[in-house]
């Protein structure tokens, strides 16, 4: 379509977590690893994400929102329990492949969070994804 431009793309693939958002997950599940936290310093070598261990953690996991999304929910099921804060995407196919079949819980988020210092709402809506392997 002529003179349209994509609303719903963004120069970036990080999205802080909302401290409050964290807090409250955080108070209810008790996360002893985050493996994305912002800057990538844990996850990324170059464009391999890193293997750290997941087995038998509270992970919580703020992936980046780009292609490698599905690589992070790809280990879901490895720790004790896995949170993920995800772009609310249930058209694609890592949500039918690895969200549908595997979480224990979807929380679609009302409204748009405000990631970090953002004046502005996120252009995307989004879900916390609870997997527990207990």
């Amino acid at each position: 379509m002529k003179g349209t431009t994509p609303i719903f793309s963004s120069q970036t693939v990080d999205w802080p977590t909302p401290r409050d958002v964290y807090a409250k997950l955080d108070e209810e599940f008790h996360f002893d690893l985050d493996p994305c936290p912002l800057g990538g310093a844990l996850w990324m070598q170059g464009d391999i994400p890193l293997l750290c261990a997941w087995e038998g953690r509270r992970v919580f996991c703020n992936p980046p929102y780009g292609p490698k999304i599905a690589d992070f929910l790809r280990r879901a099921r490895e720790p004790q329990l896995a949170v993920f804060l995800i772009p609310a995407r249930t058209d694609t196919r890592w949500f039918h492949e690895l969200v549908l079949p595997y979480a224990s819980e979807i929380r679609f988020v009302r409204g748009r969070l405000k990631f970090g210092d953002a004046k502005n709402s996120a252009p995307f809506p989004s879900m916390i994804v609870v997997y527990r392997n207990e």
